[in-house]
């Protein structure tokens, strides 16, 4: 692969927390942590963890004990995640969308000692799950309960639930361990020390925790700054904190670079806008789904966006005509984005700022020499230019592996160590790395290889197509056949006998999709990825669309 040459600017640290300290240093009255009328400094927030850290000692948790939260996106909820990882226990994130069942899977599998937990997260009341939580699983030593205000006296529901205590009643604790204990558990902890576990989507198969460390995150977050012009960033944090686009790519980076947190503790487009014009943000991030939400809103022309001077997203790739309008609308021409997964900790490929609009949304950038990556032939050699292949990667960005998972491990990894994502790419003659789609959804018609992301490029190249996604599914004739899904610019029709021709040009017959449906909506992961397993089972017969689909064969 064509590696980029770098000279990194910011230290790469032990700890994810000593970035605080040296934002402490730097700018300890700079705000940080913003949630409504509540802003907390870089100095505040680093008093609340060291007294949160402090009271986690007293309460018995050591190295490598597991620690969970269950939160919306909130100020307390990174600098909870701080604290934990600053002595060496590992930390936890809890969606309050997930049903009892995902949250027992998840809770089962980690078996956490303390389970922090907000009793109406997000908006919905968490009691019933925190109760059966506490309930069905001894091993948790204590809930500790917050109620929905930024520093509850006394939580509501505190004596409902076995073991628990509130917020204040917790924090009281930190008496009883002193400084000089916190630093010394601090400075003995290795870098390579798992810091927190990603449960990943289990879109094939029961999730699986992902241990990410320090050294892994710190790295990550570096090259990221450097790369994409990440410094003094204030952007927004919607995203759930089980994901690592929320505690990773948002929170963790964002304080690395020295910037200003917002948080929304549920997305909503107006929200979103009425925040970046409000508070003059100059980033506006996420994932293309919620981007494009914004963008269709009817309201869009009463809110300025023009203090944004730069576009950033992951998770998924970003329509051209999207992407266009958002910086029309924002006037503003840097963006970024790349390519990375929860195993990865991060980004592994990075765009240029003043990337060609074709570029950004047809490639996922270039990697970085610190970051070593190749593209594998399934033949057994680096494949060549032009040459589809699987992305693996090797470093200390890496997961250590799957929690409990020796086998799921040692099959994620070549013999000789590398990382075996799933995904395939190809190197263009430019250097520029293509994803052509994930190895699992790769489908043979006909006896050829089809990539779902090459049909959905096809797709969305259409001026009536804001975001397209292809399945497959069984077939008599062909083996398989694609499906796409279609959703519109919320500006226009969507004729799928157009857009049935419209691709026929651009791409030879066996990868047009046999049917095209149109949605209002695409079904969404938490995260905002599109759902394709729900789709497929759309596809299969197995659930239908809220909204009655139009469709075309072909």
């Amino acid at each position: 692969m064509t590696t980029a040459s770098t000279v990194t600017e910011i230290p790469i640290l032990n700890l994810i927390t000593d970035h605080l300290d040296r934002q402490v240093d730097e700018r300890p009255d700079q705000d940080f942590l913003v949630l409504g009328d509540t802003r907390l400094t870089y100095r505040a927030t680093k008093a609340l963890v060291d007294d949160t850290a402090r009271a986690l000692m007293a309460s018995g948790v050591e190295v490598g004990d597991r620690v969970a939260m269950l939160s919306a996106p909130r100020p307390e909820f990174f600098a909870h995640f701080l604290a934990v990882t600053s002595i060496g226990a590992i930390w936890l994130g809890l969606n309050p969308k997930y049903t009892i069942g995902e949250l027992d899977h998840v809770v089962s599998d980690a078996e956490p000692k303390l389970i922090f937990g907000f009793l109406n997260a997000g908006g919905d009341d968490q009691t019933d799950k925190l109760s059966e939580l506490s309930a069905s699983h001894g091993w948790i030593e204590q809930m500790v309960l917050f109620d929905g205000s930024s520093a509850p006296e006394q939580a509501d529901g505190v004596g409902s639930i076995g073991r628990s205590v509130g917020w204040d009643a917790f924090l009281e604790r930190a008496d009883e361990t002193s400084e000089e204990e916190l630093a010394t558990r601090r400075t003995s902890l290795d870098p390579m020390t798992p810091a927190l576990l990603v449960y990943t989507s289990g879109s094939t198969g029961r999730p699986k925790g992902a241990m990410l460390t320090h050294r892994g995150s710190n790295l990550c977050n570096v090259i990221a700054i450097e790369r994409k012009a990440l410094s003094e960033r204030s952007i927004i944090c919607n995203l759930p904190i089980n994901h690592i686009g929320a505690v990773g790519d948002i929170c963790e980076r964002t304080m690395t670079g020295g910037g200003t947190l917002y948080f929304q503790e549920n997305f909503n487009p107006v929200g979103m806008m009425e925040l970046i014009q409000d508070e003059g943000l100059n980033t506006i991030a996420g994932v293309p789904t919620m981007l494009q939400m914004c963008m269709n809103h009817p309201d869009l022309e009463n809110y300025d966006l023009t203090s944004v001077d730069l576009i950033a997203w992951g998770g998924a790739a970003m329509p051209a005509e999207l992407l266009s309008a958002l910086m029309d609308k924002c006037d503003c021409r840097r963006a970024t984005m790349g390519y990375g997964m929860s195993e990865t900790t991060g980004g592994v490929t990075y765009s240029g700022l003043f990337d060609s609009i074709d570029l950004l949304v047809s490639t996922v950038g270039t990697p970085d020499e610190r970051q070593p990556s190749r593209i594998w032939h399934p033949d057994g050699h680096v494949a060549e230019v032009g040459e589809p292949g699987e992305i693996q990667v090797k470093g200390d960005f890496v997961m250590t592996g799957y929690w409990r998972l020796p086998e799921a491990t040692a099959a994620a990894f070549t013999d000789d160590g590398w990382f075996c994502t799933g995904d395939l790419a190809m190197v263009r003659p430019d250097g520029f790395v293509e994803i052509v789609g994930r190895m699992s959804e790769m489908f043979k018609s006909g006896g050829y290889n089809v990539y779902p992301r090459e049909v959905e490029l096809a797709l969305e190249e259409h001026e009536r197509v804001a975001m397209a996604a292809v399945i497959s599914i069984p077939d008599p004739k062909f083996q398989e056949v694609g499906v796409a899904y279609l959703m519109g610019s919320g500006r226009h029709e969507i004729d799928p006998d157009a857009i049935s021709t419209f691709v026929r040009e651009r791409l030879a017959n066996y990868k047009v999709p046999k049917q095209i449906v149109v949605l209002d909506e695409l079904p969404m992961l938490p995260i905002g990825k599109v759902d394709k397993v729900a789709l497929r089972a759309m596809a299969l017969g197995e659930a239908a669309p809220a909204d009655k689909p139009s469709s075309a064969g072909s």
